[in-house]
């Protein structure tokens, strides 16, 4: 590991995702050689706090050679393992740390995996050295983990998904980012549309296939073949620039558009992305709240510079599509 990671961060990290899951019992942050980084417990203090992280150590000496072997060649993954009246989860997604989790038994699968991948990637981007990590867990993430439990449906589905927004918002970029792991500094202005693919694997058995429509901001110019580029969605972004003035003012402009060749309701979220420039930001996340409750829609504070919560976007209309499958 590069230097010394931001522990302020990784602890706010751990505490608001204890706070959020009433029945975890306690949360530590480890490397690949199960050292831990960082932890946090619902026994703050005291012999029972000491028991609660001597108990994770020990699951931790238990398991690290079989997380080695199991995934040593993934950065990604996730796991429970039952024993005697706890739940351990262990999470990872990237290649510098695994997060591990005690639960009380009665603690949803579906609540410790969308959380723990969620605080896992957020992990990684600090130990990566970004250091303007939100710590914040967006209203998306408890959404998705409070949604009805059960096996998904089986089989390959296909969802298009079309993002729209006024010119240099980073409509182009989130799709990179998501699709490529990349982010390019460079900036061409897209024409019309393009057209990106990515599956997302949501278990073994369930993958979606996205087809992502990535719509040019020219709202005037291309009215007359927009209609074309909606028609089909299964979902929309409207994304926006967070850094420039009124822009949050272009979604109900960009939603009458899409409305007008998608007549049936669609999951619709706004995306405030360029949130890693704070000392440039004038649209706030309560504005940005303001809007989405009057229009019915979510929302979610992304950056495509440094990845934060751009996954978790995507995520959250592949289950809201997997639903009504």
């Amino acid at each position: 590991m590069e230097g010394l990671p931001n522990i302020d961060l990784l602890e706010s990290l751990l505490e608001n995702y204890m706070f959020d899951i009433d029945g975890a019992i306690a949360v530590a942050i480890c490397d690949r050689d199960g050292f831990i980084i960082a932890s946090d417990s619902k026994e703050k203090a005291g012999t029972e706090s000491d028991s609660v992280m001597g108990a994770i150590s020990a699951f931790l000496d238990i398991y690290i050679d079989r997380i080695k072997n199991e995934f040593q060649t993934q950065s990604n993954f996730f796991n429970i393992t039952s024993m005697q009246d706890k739940k351990f989860a262990y999470c990872s997604m990237g290649s510098r740390s695994i997060l591990t989790t005690i639960a009380d038994p009665t603690t949803s699968d579906l609540e410790l995996r969308i959380y723990s991948e969620y605080i896992a990637g957020k992990v990684e981007l600090v130990l990566e050295g970004i250091d303007n990590v939100s710590t914040e867990i967006p209203e998306i993430i408890r959404v998705l983990s409070k949604r009805r439990e059960g096996k998904l449906p089986k089989g390959q589905f296909t969802s298009k998904l079309i993002l729209t927004g006024d010119f240099r918002v980073g409509k182009t970029s989130l799709i990179k980012r998501f699709v490529e792991n990349l982010f390019s500094e460079s900036y061409i202005s897209t024409i019309g549309v393009e057209i990106s693919k990515k599956t997302v694997v949501m278990d073994e058995d369930t993958k979606i296939n996205f087809v992502l429509w990535d719509i040019g901001g020219q709202i005037s110019s291309m009215a007359p073949y927009r209609h074309r580029f909606y028609e089909g969605s299964s979902a929309a972004f409207i994304v926006i620039d967070r850094t420039r003035p009124n822009n949050l003012e272009s979604v109900k402009t960009w939603y009458d558009d899409i409305k007008k060749s998608v007549l049936r309701d669609i999951p619709v979220v706004i995306v405030g992305n360029k949130s890693d420039l704070q000392d440039k930001l004038v649209i706030t996340e309560e504005e940005i709240k303001i809007v989405a409750k009057e229009l019915g829609f979510h929302y979610i504070l992304t950056s495509a510079l440094t990845g934060e919560n751009v996954n978790e976007a995507f995520l959250y209309i592949a289950y809201r599509f997997i639903e009504k499958a």
